[in-house]
């Protein structure tokens, strides 16, 4: 025997704010994260799932500039 429940929201005006907030913060965070990657797109022109072993986005005496060279 299958069960369905279904849940309705009834908020307060005030919750109703901050959920609307909650909701304003995350679609900016997505829309932020997802130019990021759209610019890192058009700027290495690759496929967003593989990396070509040549390139490097952030050059690789930035990343590991703390270690000494041998």
């Amino acid at each position: 025997m299958l069960l369905k429940y279904k849940y309705k929201l009834k908020p307060h005006k005030r919750q109703g704010v901050i959920i609307s907030n909650w909701l304003e913060m995350a679609r900016k965070q997505y829309n932020y994260r997802l130019a990021e990657r759209l610019n890192w797109f058009e700027s290495t022109r690759t496929p967003v799932n593989a990396c070509d072993l040549n390139v490097s986005v952030v050059p690789v005496d930035r990343i590991y500039h703390a270690y000494p060279r041998i």
